[in-house]
């Protein structure tokens, strides 16, 4: 699986790094940490989906 960093996916997006952290830390911008507090690293398919402007897609909740 290909990952980027916070400061890699900040310069493709042309957006600081602090953005970057709002914009995971909101929940608009999934990422991987191996283990709890390690660096974010950031897949692909989401430098993909938010440099094209695809919006998450939520999956619905089955009716109990």
């Amino acid at each position: 699986m290909i990952t980027y960093s916070v400061q890699q996916f900040a310069e493709a997006a042309k957006v600081s790094p602090q953005t970057v952290y709002r914009w995971i830390y909101g929940g608009t911008l999934k990422t991987i940490q191996v283990v709890p507090g390690s660096p974010h690293r950031i897949p692909a398919s989401e430098v993909k989906r938010l440099l094209t402007f695809e919006p998450i897609v939520e999956q619905p909740t089955p009716e109990a």
